[in-house]
C-alpha cells in the first residue's frame, strides 16, 4: 500500500486518489482489527450457532442440549446452554423499518428477531457474458421474493470497503445494485481504482494479486459482520471459484477467511453462476463445508436452493460451552452432531482462540474504531436522503442576509424513482412559532428560494404540489436561525456545486453562480466544488479534510478564497471508489473555533 501512495501523488491525481487509497487499505487491515466475539468480558464460553434441518430443508424446533453431542479437538463439551433462536423476518413490534442512519443499522443487526445477510458479488471470477447474466437473474428473483419485512440485506464486491456497505430493508434498491453488477473475469480494463491500475504496472501478476483482493475483502466481510452480535449472520459468495497459483500464502489466505468466519459466527454459502450439473468448483465447496454455509453449486437451477440460506437463519440453536483453553492463540476444532438420526447439522467447523494481547489489543482498537457524534450526525443526512417516503430531496442553507437578518436558501429536487411522469412544485411558509409570518410563496416550480429571516425560532411549512395543485406531501420544521455578524466567528452553510464539464467547472472556478446540489450522491466523473462564507472579521485561518465514514482523515483539501469572505474547495471524484466522505470545514481566529460538516456519497 505504501508504494501505491506514493504512486499516486507522482502521478498527481491528487487527494482523491488519497481517499480511494486509504478506503482500501482499512478493507485490507480490518480481519486483524476484529475482537473474536467468542470470548465476551473475560470469560471462556464459547458459542456456536448450528442449524438443524429435516430431510425437506425445514427447520427442527423442540431440541435441547441432551439431543446434541459437542467435542472440542475431539474431546466431549458439556453443553452449558441450548438455546433455539427464532427470526422469521416479520416484525414483532410497532417500531419503524425504515433505515437512515449507519446507527439504527447496528441497533436493528444486534437484535435477535432480526436476520442478517451480505452478498458479495466476485466480479473478477465472474464472466462478463452469460455467467454474469446468469447470476445478475437469479440474485435478483432472491433478493424479490426470499426475504422479510425486517431482514437487513447488504451487497459488496472485491472495491467495496466493510464502511461502505449499505444494510437495507428496500428490495427495490438491492434490485438496482444487482443490475449494475459486472463480471469481470479476464477484462483488467479500464480499471476501477488506484489499486487496478498498479496491478496493471505487474501484468502476469494480475491472477494472483486479484485473488489477494478477493481473499481479503472477503476476510473483512466475514470479520466485520462480527461487529453486530453474536449470533448467526450469513454471506451469499457468488463467484466461479478462486483460481490458486500454487503458492503458499493463498492457502493462509484461504485459512484467513475460514478463521474470520468462524470466529465471528459468520456462514458463507457459495454460489457458482456458472452453475450446472457435474461442474463443483473445490474451493466453493471446502468453504461453505468450513463456515457451516451450503454449497450451491452442481446445479442447473441454484434459484430454487437459495431459500435455503433464509430458512436456516429463521431457526437455530445457540450452543454455550466452557473452553478448556480460552486464550492460547491456537484452532480449535468443533464438531457437531445429534443423538438421533434422520437430520442434518451444520455448525462452523472451529474457532482460533485469541491470545490475551489479542484481546487486550481488540480492546483498544474498539474505543479507538468509535464514530465521533458530529461525523455519525452528518452522516445520517445522506440515509434521510435514501428515503423512498419521500418525493422531492431538499438542502437548507444559512448566510448573511441583508439588514441584519439571516438568508435561508432552500433548494429541492424530485426523486426519480418517486416522481415520474409527475409535474411536480412546492409551496413554502415560514413563521415565528407564535405564528408571526415572514414570507409565503404560493404554488412555485423555481427549485431554488431565498429569504431574509430574523434569527431565532422559524416554523418552515413545505408542501408539494402536482400539476393539478393538489397537495402530495406535507412536511413541517422547526429549526433554529443564527445570526452573523463580524462579532462571532461561524461558518455559513457550506454548499455543493456539481459540474459535470470543463466548461462549467471554469465558469465556477471564476465564482459564477450555482445550483445547490439537494441530494449530495454524486458518480465518479463529478467534479464538486464545496462553496462556504466566513464570518467574523479579520485575521481567520480556514483548512479543510477529508474524513472517511469511520471520521478518520484521508486528506487535506486546498481551500481558496473567491471573494472576501467567502471559500471554495475543488473536489474531483475520478480517482474515488463508492463510499460516504465527510468534508470537515474549520475555521479559526484566535482562540475561537468553528466547524462545519458536510457528507456525500460516491455511488
Amino acid at each position: 500500500m505504501g508504494s501505491l501512495a506514493i504512486r499516486a501523488g507522482v502521478m498527481g491525481i491528487g487527494v482523491v486518489a488519497v481517499m480511494a487509497l486509504g478506503s482500501a487499505t482499512t478493507a485490507s487491515q480490518a480481519p486483524q482489527q476484529q475482537q473474536p466475539p467468542v470470548f465476551r468480558g473475560g470469560t471462556n464460553i464459547v458459542r456456536v450457532d448450528v442449524t438443524v434441518t429435516d430431510h425437506h430443508g425445514e427447520p427442527v424446533p423442540g431440541l435441547t442440549a441432551g439431543d446434541f453431542v459437542l467435542t472440542e479437538d475431539g474431546a466431549p463439551q458439556t453443553i452449558d446452554t441450548c438455546e433455539l433462536v427464532r427470526a422469521t423476518g416479520e416484525p414483532t413490534d410497532d417500531r419503524s423499518l425504515q433505515i437512515y442512519s449507519a446507527s439504527q443499522v447496528a441497533t436493528e443487526a444486534a437484535r435477535d428477531d432480526v436476520r442478517l445477510f451480505l452478498i458479495f458479488w466476485d466480479e473478477y471470477h465472474i464472466g462478463q457474458f452469460i455467467p454474469a447474466t446468469r447470476g445478475r437473474e437469479v440474485l435478483t428473483e432472491f433478493v424479490r421474493t426470499a426475504f422479510g419485512p425486517t431482514d437487513l440485506v447488504g451487497i459488496m464486491d472485491q472495491l467495496t470497503t466493510v464502511e461502505s456497505i449499505k444494510f437495507t430493508r428496500e428490495r427495490l434498491q438491492l434490485v438496482d445494485q444487482i443490475h449494475a453488477m459486472k463480471g469481470r473475469l479476464g477484462v483488467y480494463v479500464p480499471p476501477r481504482s488506484a489499486i487496478e491500475e498498479e496491478h496493471l504496472q505487474n501484468f502476469r501478476e494480475i491472477g494472483r494479486l486479484r485473488n489477494e483482493v478477493t481473499t481479503s475483502a472477503l476476510a473483512s466481510a466475514a470479520a466485520f459482520l462480527g461487529n453486530f452480535r453474536e449470533g448467526r449472520k450469513a454471506i451469499l459468495f457468488v463467484s466461479q471459484g478462486i483460481p490458486l497459483y500454487g503458492r503458499g500464502t493463498e492457502s493462509d489466505r484461504y485459512r484467513e477467511i475460514v478463521r474470520m468466519a468462524n470466529t465471528n459466527n459468520t456462514a458463507i454459502y457459495t454460489l457458482d453462476p456458472a452453475s450446472e450439473v457435474g461442474r463443483r468448483p473445490d474451493s466453493l465447496l471446502a468453504l461453505a463445508e468450513e463456515t457451516g454455509g451450503r454449497p450451491f453449486v452442481g446445479s442447473n437451477r441454484p434459484e430454487l436452493q437459495l431459500p435455503q440460506i433464509v430458512r436456516d437463519s429463521s431457526a437455530y440453536y445457540l450452543l454455550g460451552y466452557r473452553s478448556p483453553a480460552p486464550v492460547d492463540g491456537k484452532f480449535h476444532r468443533i464438531k457437531v452432531r445429534m443423538n438421533k438420526d434422520g437430520y442434518e447439522v451444520r455448525a462452523r467447523s472451529g474457532y482460533f482462540a485469541p491470545t490475551v494481547g489479542e484481546m487486550e489489543r481488540g480492546r483498544a482498537e474498539a474505543a479507538a474504531a468509535e464514530i465521533p457524534a458530529d461525523v455519525e450526525r452528518a452522516l445520517g443526512e445522506l440515509s434521510l436522503s435514501d428515503r423512498s417516503d419521500h418525493l422531492i430531496d431538499q438542502w437548507m442553507g444559512m448566510t448573511r442576509g441583508d439588514q441584519g437578518r439571516t438568508r435561508l436558501t432552500i433548494a429541492w429536487t424530485p426523486k426519480a424513482s418517486a416522481t415520474a411522469g409527475k409535474d411536480l412544485a412546492v409551496a413554502i411558509q415560514g413563521a415565528s412559532p407564535e405564528g408571526t409570518s415572514y414570507f409565503a410563496t404560493g404554488r412555485t416550480t423555481s427549485r431554488q428560494l431565498s429569504f431574509d429571516v430574523p434569527a431565532g425560532e422559524l416554523v418552515l411549512k413545505m408542501k408539494v404540489l402536482d400539476a393539478r395543485d393538489e397537495e402530495l406531501e406535507t412536511g413541517n420544521r422547526r429549526i433554529v436561525v443564527p445570526a452573523f455578524d463580524d462579532a462571532r466567528l461561524a461558518i455559513g452553510s457550506p454548499m455543493i456545486l456539481r459540474t459535470r464539464t470543463a466548461r462549467e467547472a471554469r465558469a465556477i472556478t471564476d465564482g459564477a453562480e450555482g445550483q445547490p446540489e439537494a441530494r449530495h450522491e454524486f458518480d465518479r466523473s463529478d467534479r464538486l466544488f464545496i462553496r462556504f462564507p466566513v464570518y467574523g472579521g479579520e485575521g481567520i485561518t480556514t483548512a479543510a479534510r477529508l474524513l472517511n465514514r469511520r471520521g478518520k482523515e484521508l486528506g487535506i483539501l486546498a481551500v481558496a478564497s473567491i471573494m472576501e469572505g467567502v471559500y471554495q474547495i475543488d473536489l474531483p471524484l475520478s480517482a474515488s471508489l463508492r463510499d460516504d466522505y465527510v468534508i470537515s470545514i474549520d475555521a479559526t481566529r484566535g482562540t475561537e473555533a468553528a466547524r462545519a460538516l458536510v457528507p456525500f456519497r460516491v455511488r
